[in-house]
């Protein structure tokens, strides 16, 4: 059952925490009138929990025997993904404090974690689907 619609949305979560390790998260004036780009390699923190998701949401794949472990790691990967959007904003809350920001705005790399939410959140839909659907065929019988 490896082609089933979960397995895309379980793809786009690992994708979306994988390129959000590559993109800049925040775009900062400082003092001095230098640009300064805040990337989540930056925080020990965010970077490992973005990793460990999208590791998650890549192995999930391949647990498509077991339905009740996927959709448990599903919700766990929504879980996860809100913490990592709480961690960000606190580094990025912290790093405004120390470097005396006076403009900055957030970047596409920030909105990669409420991706990962929503698909996250569609993948666990789609296995709760499938697993509804197996018990009314085992009924059947």
């Amino acid at each position: 059952m490896i082609q089933r619609i979960q397995t895309i949305w379980f793809v786009l979560a690992a994708a979306a925490g994988l390129s959000m390790t590559q993109l800049s998260i925040f775009n900062a004036t400082v003092a001095a009138n230098t640009r300064q780009e805040v990337l989540a390699t930056q925080s020990l923190l965010l970077f490992s929990v973005i990793v460990a998701l999208s590791l998650m949401a890549f192995a999930c794949i391949f647990l498509f025997k077991n339905r009740t472990l996927q959709f448990k790691l599903a919700v766990t990967g929504v879980i996860g993904s809100i913490a990592a959007v709480a961690i960000e904003v606190f580094f990025i809350e912290q790093f405004k404090t120390e470097k005396g920001i006076t403009v900055g705005t957030y970047q596409w790399g920030a909105l990669f974690p409420i991706l990962m939410i929503i698909f996250f959140f569609l993948a666990a839909r789609g296995v709760y689907k499938d697993e509804k659907l197996v018990k009314s065929l085992d009924r059947l019988r």
